[in-house]
């Protein structure tokens, strides 16, 4: 009777042993996770405040409402459906491909923002456009995201002239952008430097991936349109 009592004595030993050391794991993850997150409130707190004392013009430039509306999903989707109908003077394997890539990338960033549901940090503006459902978070950046997805998938697959001069100042264009727009989403209060760095580095994979495998070819492109046509038409 004694030999069972001290076996469950041990057995009730061992189980709250193992209970304290997975809290005391749970415990310094957590820590860890919060001293990123403070590091990370700071760190954009003292960019902003540098960019505000230091570069009060460039700083009023990036947080013009330009670049928060034309970073915005609102405006490029109906931008893409308008060159899909501009045929034949823009082919149609572009639009439709940036649509599905930036269809490809809302879903990404709404999904990791609603599973991380992190909170956006105080702004002096609202957006110009209302955030609905997991876009009210903040982690990641979705215009970081879409304006790099866009300028990769611009300047990589299809130059808009012949010229390899014009097509440089145009990449610089777009990359210019594109990075304005980033800075813009921290100094117009919108998010962390950890959200838009995280988002800028989920449009870059996305891009790759949508040119290395998801890419529709002009002829599939047009098959595509065809048979959106045809099936309209009866």
């Amino acid at each position: 009777m004694r030999s069972k009592n001290n076996s469950k004595r041990k057995t009730d030993v061992n189980a709250k042993k193992r209970n304290l050391k997975s809290q005391k794991e749970s415990v310094g993850t957590g820590g860890r996770l919060q001293n990123l997150l403070d590091w990370d409130v700071e760190w954009s707190n003292r960019f902003a405040s540098f960019m505000q004392s230091k570069l009060p013009g460039v700083t009023a430039m990036f947080e013009n409402k330009f670049m928060e509306i034309s970073g915005n999903e609102y405006i490029w989707f109906p931008a893409l459906a308008v060159l899909y109908f501009m045929h034949p003077l823009v082919h149609k394997q572009l639009p439709m491909n940036a649509i599905l890539a930036l269809a490809f990338d809302s879903a990404v960033i709404l999904i990791i923002k609603a599973f991380v549901r992190r909170k956006r940090p105080p702004t002096r503006n609202p957006d110009y456009f209302t955030a609905i459902g997991p876009d009210q978070y903040s982690f990641p950046s979705g215009h970081a995201s879409r304006t790099v997805l866009i300028s990769f998938i611009f300047t990589q697959i299809n130059p808009l002239f012949g010229n390899g001069y014009l097509n440089f100042v145009v990449s610089l264009l777009i990359w210019s952008w594109s990075i304005s727009v980033c800075f813009s989403r921290m100094l117009n209060g919108r998010h962390h430097l950890l959200d838009v760095v995280t988002g800028a580095v989920i449009g870059f994979v996305e891009g790759s991936l949508v040119i290395s495998a998801l890419w529709m070819s002009s002829e599939k492109a047009e098959n595509i349109s065809k048979f959106i046509y045809n099936d309209q038409d009866n």
